[in-house]
């Protein structure tokens, strides 16, 4: 490519392939810009050969992670200068990931729980929707807790009716169904909140693809959202755009 002295962004998608449209539309709706010129020049490798994330840390599956590792290098090898994982669960490799590549890769659990503590300050209890596998390897529990926040999930039983056959069910989102996806999403919303929970992340980059601040009774901070934020500000200097 074309040497521009600008930085060139690489997003691992196909996690599912949705989602990683979805965080490539993101960047270009919310990207400050005059012309085209002025948009992140970016790679985005949707490589939906990556295993499920969920079904591998649960030992259902095989592991994600080496191919997690070889998507991260192709892209550092085509010049990429950051790189950001358009998965939740796939953070659970962010680590190795990191350890395989000299250019700077982003954590969406990071970044969203930075944005809770400065714009939430007084929020003690936050609640996660996310996926099994997100919620077992304690990603946003851990990094919350480093923060002085207390965490919430679902019951496994809530948790298994609603958010994961929400996302994996004959009628889940990964199926191409939104409306039965989207109800069974809101209810677990307004479990969380009626439950204690004074902020609700949404954990996993599907999950904005069903609901969005109208429909939760509470802040809701958008993982992907964050994650994007700050990789426009890193790669252009800029804030990002408010986000329709």
């Amino acid at each position: 490519m074309t040497n521009t002295g600008r930085k060139l962004l690489g997003i691992i998608g196909g996690m599912g392939a949705a989602a990683g449209a979805d965080a490539y539309r993101r960047l270009v709706d919310m990207t400050p810009v005059k012309v085209d010129q002025d948009h992140i020049p970016t790679i985005l490798y949707s490589n939906t050969d990556i295993p499920d994330r969920t079904a591998g840390i649960l030992g259902r599956g095989p592991s994600s992670e080496p191919a997690l590792l070889e998507s991260a290098q192709l892209l550092e090898k085509n010049g990429c200068d950051i790189i950001i994982l358009a998965c939740v669960t796939s953070h659970h490799f962010i680590a190795d990931v990191r350890a395989a590549v000299s250019c700077r890769v982003l954590s969406m659990v990071e970044e969203t729980v930075s944005a809770i503590v400065r714009k939430a300050p007084s929020v003690t209890t936050v609640g996660i929707m996310a996926t099994t596998g997100t919620i077992s390897t304690r990603l946003f529990q851990n990094e919350l807790e480093r923060q002085g926040r207390e965490a919430m999930v679902l019951t496994d039983d809530l948790q298994e009716r609603y958010v994961m056959s929400g996302l994996y069910g004959e009628d889940g989102i990964k199926a191409g169904y939104i409306e039965p996806a989207r109800t069974k999403m809101l209810w677990a919303l307004d479990w969380l909140a009626a439950h204690g929970s004074e902020a609700i992340i949404s954990g996993c980059t599907e999950l904005p693809l069903l609901y969005n601040q109208k429909d939760c009774p509470v802040p809701l901070f958008d993982a992907m959202e964050c994650l994007i934020r700050q990789t426009i500000l890193e790669c252009t200097g800029k804030e990002a755009r408010v986000h329709a």
